[in-house]
Formats: structure tokens, sequence, C-alpha cells
């Protein structure tokens, strides 16, 4: 509502310095026919829109003015069509448009996810969902950010998902998931708390960078607590033990592999 409200008062505004001209424009003309022919006010601003309306019996100097009128008013008629132009497709207006069409698409999402945060973690989620045409919007606290991905039709709200009325404007309560991945473990605790009372049935995956906040993070509803770091150094071990004999591979695996093979039936005296 507050972004209409901007691009009205900006419309009105790059209108008001035509329209005056033209208000003093047409009230002078009108007083002229008044005096130079007698005729009434409301005759004379009709003379204005519909010169061959003016009698021959007229003088010629009312005639040649009548040209002049007409020549005013064609140039009006450009001034404020090229405002009105100028008004639906400079930047500031065109940021306007963009940021209400934004916000309807939002306001119709319905068991789509929450993204919290654009760092690297997010932004690989977000290809993912693009990819699989998932549909989401992405709470940033980054304008110009926000600025860059909504130009590519990314889904965004400009605000901390922290708040309350950012996460409702992101439609928590008609979310399936959420997906809390910003750098700070504090924050995504208290992200992840509000938006399980705003939903308790939505499906929460939360970042964490320490494992004391992971644990309070599932003591806190989380359905899923992901450590970056720990998952990246899983990888990299399993990949590792691509190149270890076979005797040196890691314990854990080999503990696997024995119990994923079936035990020997015991034979019976």
């Amino acid at each position: 509502m507050k972004s209409s409200g901007v691009l009205v008062w900006t419309i009105i505004r790059s209108f008001f310095t035509p329209l005056l001209s033209m208000g003093v424009f047409v009230a002078g003309v009108t007083a002229y026919y008044v005096n130079a022919e007698g005729v009434s006010w409301v005759e004379g601003f009709y003379w204005i829109t519909h010169p061959h309306a003016i009698p021959e019996t007229c003088r010629d100097s009312t005639k040649l003015f009548a040209v002049v009128v007409f020549v005013g008013v064609l140039f009006f008629q450009i001034w404020i069509v090229e405002r009105l132009l100028m008004s639906i497709f400079n930047k500031e207006a065109t940021k306007i448009w963009s940021a209400r069409v934004n916000d309807l698409k939002i306001s119709r999402l319905k068991n789509h996810s929450v993204i919290c945060g654009y760092g690297q973690v997010g932004r690989t989620v977000i290809d993912q969902l693009i990819k699989a045409k998932n549909p989401f919007v992405l709470i940033e606290t980054n304008e110009g950010l926000c600025s860059e991905l909504a130009k590519e039709g990314i889904l965004v709200l400009n605000g901390s998902a922290k708040r309350r009325d950012v996460l409702m404007s992101a439609r928590i309560d008609k979310a399936s998931s959420l997906c809390v991945l910003i750098d700070n473990d504090a924050d995504n605790l208290y992200i992840s708390i509000t938006a399980k009372a705003l939903n308790p049935d939505v499906k929460v995956i939360c970042r964490a960078g320490q494992v004391r906040y992971a644990e309070a993070m599932k003591n806190a509803g989380v359905d899923q607590v992901v450590i970056p770091e720990h998952e990246g150094g899983l990888i990299v071990a399993r990949q590792l033990q691509n190149y270890l004999p076979i005797e040196k591979k890691f314990r854990l695996n080999i503990d696997v592999e024995n119990k994923s093979r079936p035990k020997p039936e015991k034979k019976h005296n």
C-alpha cells in the first residue's frame, strides 16, 4: 500500500506544472473571448475545445487568436502525454510498478517455501528450486541485492526475517517449508521459533554453525538442522576414501559394511 501511495504522488507531481499552466491558459483565453466578443464564460470555454463553433461574423483578430489557441491546446496535449509516458516509464515508477507486481505474486503463494538469506547456501538452494519449478519467496536484508533479484523474476522481500510482519508478508502461515540459512545461529534459532509459532505445521530446515546451537534448534522443534562445515567435511572424507588402500578405510564404513552383510546361521546339533 505504501508503494502505491508513492506511485500516485509521483504521477500527480509530474502533472502539476502542465496542468497548472493549462489552467491559466484556459482561463486567460476564456476571459479574452468574453471581453472581445461579449459571449458567456461557458461559450468562451466551449470555443477553446471547439474552434469551429466560432461564428464567421467574429472579428478577424478573434479568428487569428483562435488559431493561436488551437496550437496552444495542441502543445498542452503533447506536454501532458509526454509527462504521462515519463511517469510510466521512468526509473522510479518502473521500480514501484515492479514492487507492486512482486507483492501481488507473493500474496497469491500457497504451499511454497520461504528462504531466509541469500548467501552461498541460500543461492544454491534457490537455484535448485528454480530448476525444480517449486514456488518460493526469498527474505533478504540487502536492498540492492533484492532489486537485482527482482529484475531476474525472483520473488523477494526486503527485510529481516526476525520480524513477524515480514514472515507474515512472506505468507509463512500458508508455507509448506522454511529454510533459515542466515550466517548467525542465534538469529536462525529465533526465526525458527517465531515461524513455528506462526505456523506449527511448517517444516523448518535450519542452518547451524555450532553443535550447541544445533541441539537447541532440535529442541525448539526444527525438523532438520544442517551444519554446512560438518557436512562438507563428511563429503571430503568420503572422497578421500577413494584414494586409500582397503585396509586403511575408515572404521565407520567397515562397520557399516559388516552390519549390512547377513549373519551366518548357527547350526544346531
